[in-house]
C-alpha cells in the first residue's frame, strides 16, 4: 500500500463519513491477505480521521460467493458503489496519457490490484507526458539527453478490480532547468472517481531544450489538494551503506536478485518492482515490531497505510542482489512512520529510500486502533536511530 504497497483493495467507511458523503462497503470478498499495507485510507483532515480504505477482507463463504456470481446481490453492490464512488472533478488541462483495463494477472487473491501498478500507471503515463511536450523516446535518443525518475509520491484513494478500465490524465506542474514534476491522476473513467493520484519529480542529465521547456510552461496546472504530500516527506533519510544499516536499527526483510524482466529498455529496474519488493518483506518488519501477524489475522486487525514517498538514488540493474533493510522511524499512540533503503548488496550503496505513515486497523467496526501502552514501549525499544 502503500511506503509500501499491499496485496489487494477494497473501499469502505472507517466510522468516520467524509464530506463527500462516503458510506461503509458491505459487500467486499477475499482472503484477509498481508504485504505490509493491506489498507490504505485516505484522510479527511489528518491521519487519525480516516476517509476511504483500501483493505484486505475475510473471503465470504462458498454460498454468498455462488449468489453473487449469479448476480442476487449486484443491486444492493450497484447501490453501495454509487453512494461510495462520488464523482470527483479532474483538473483542467490535464491530458491523457495512459490507458488499459486491469488484468487477472494484476490483482491479488482478493480480486484487487496490487498497488505497485499504480506506480507502473505513473511511469508509463509519465513517458507519453514528455512525448506531448516534445520529447518522445526517439526526440531523448537524437538529443543524447538521459532522463530519470528522482521519485514518486502516491496517495492511494479508490480500489480497482479485475477488468476495470484504466485512464490516466497528466500534466506538468512545475519545470526547472534540468527538472519536471509532473501530476498523474489515475482514474476509473466509468464512474469518474480518481483511485490514486501520483507526483513524480523527473531530472535531466543537461538543460531541457528551449522548445521543450517553453511548452511544458504553457501546459502547468495547479497541484489539486488530494495530491499533495500530507505526511510523508518529513524525514530526512541518510545516504547509508549496508554496512551501517543494522546499526541504525534497521532489520533485513528481504533479499533478492534482479531479474531481466523487472527491467526497462535501459536494463534497469522498473519502479513498480522495488515497491513490490518493499511490500514482499513487510510482514517480517510488524513480526519485528512485536505484532504477530496470524494472530492479528485471526483478531480481524489489519494495517494500513495513508501515502508513501519513494527517492530514487542510483538505477540497479539485472544481475544485480538486493537487499531491503526496514525499520520503524517514529510512532505514535495510533501512528506508525516507517522507512525502507534498497540497497545494492554487492557494493552496499543505496538504490533508493521510502517512507510511509501507517496505522493499525480494527476491521470489525473499521476504525483505527490506539496502541497498547504496552505497544507504545514496545515500539520505542524498536525505533531507528537515523542520525549519525
Amino acid at each position: 500500500m502503500p511506503v509500501f504497497s499491499a496485496n489487494s483493495a477494497a473501499t469502505f467507511d472507517s466510522g468516520t463519513v467524509g464530506a463527500d458523503g462516503l458510506v461503509a462497503v458491505a459487500m467486499m470478498r477475499g482472503p484477509l491477505g498481508f504485504s505490509f499495507a493491506n489498507v490504505f485510507l485516505t484522510p479527511q483532515d489528518s491521519v487519525d480521521v480516516p476517509k476511504v480504505i483500501h483493505e484486505s477482507i475475510p473471503r465470504k463463504s462458498p454460498m454468498h460467493e455462488k449468489c453473487r456470481f449469479m448476480g442476487l446481490f449486484r443491486p444492493f453492490e450497484a447501490v453501495i458503489h454509487r453512494k461510495q464512488r462520488a464523482r470527483s472533478v479532474s483538473s483542467p488541462g490535464l491530458i491523457p496519457t495512459f490507458s488499459t483495463a486491469v488484468n487477472t494477472w494484476q490483482c491479488d487473491e482478493n480480486d484487487h490490484l496490487n498497488v505497485q501498478f499504480y506506480t507502473e500507471f505513473g511511469h508509463e503515463a509519465s513517458a507519453h507526458l514528455l512525448a506531448a511536450l516534445g520529447l518522445g523516446p526517439r526526440a531523448r535518443r537524437a538529443s543524447a539527453l538521459d532522463v530519470r525518475v528522482a521519485s514518486d509520491h502516491l496517495r492511494y484513494l479508490r480500489e480497482f478490480r479485475e477488468v476495470d478500465p484504466v485512464q490516466v490524465l497528466s500534466a506538468p506542474i512545475e519545470v526547472g532547468e534540468r527538472h519536471l514534476l509532473a501530476y498523474h491522476e489515475i482514474r476509473n473513467p466509468s464512474d469518474g472517481t480518481v483511485a490514486a493520484t501520483v507526483r513524480r519529480r523527473i531530472d535531466c542529465d543537461r538543460p531541457w531544450p528551449d522548445a521543450f521547456r517553453a511548452r511544458a510552461g504553457k501546459a502547468i496546472v495547479a497541484l489539486p489538494d488530494n495530491a499533495r504530500p500530507r505526511s510523508v516527506g518529513k524525514l530526512d533519510l541518510p545516504d547509508l551503506t549496508l554496512d551501517d544499516a543494522a546499526g541504525r536499527g534497521l532489520i533485513d526483510i528481504g533479499r533478492s536478485v534482479i531479474a531481466p524482466a523487472e527491467c526497462d529498455e535501459n536494463g534497469e529496474l522498473l519502479p513498480h518492482h522495488q515497491f513490490g519488493r518493499y511490500s514482499d518483506g513487510a510482514p517480517l518488519l510488524w513480526n519485528h515490531l512485536g505484532f504477530d501477524r496470524a494472530a492479528m489475522q485471526n483478531r480481524q486487525e489489519g494495517s494500513v497505510v495513508v501515502e508513501m514517498l519513494n527517492h530514487y538514488r542510483r538505477p540497479l540493474r539485472a544481475g544485480d542482489l538486493v537487499v531491503v533493510m526496514s525499520g520503524l522511524a517514529a510512532f505514535s499512540d495510533k501512528v506508525l512512520t516507517f522507512t525502507h533503503f534498497l540497497f545494492e548488496a554487492e557494493t552496499g550503496t543505496l538504490a533508493a529510500c521510502a517512507e510511509a505513515v501507517g496505522m493499525k486497523l480494527d476491521q470489525k467496526i473499521r476504525k483505527t486502533m490506539t496502541f497498547t501502552t504496552e505497544d507504545q514501549q514496545r515500539l520505542g525499544e524498536r525505533q531507528l536511530r537515523l542520525a549519525a
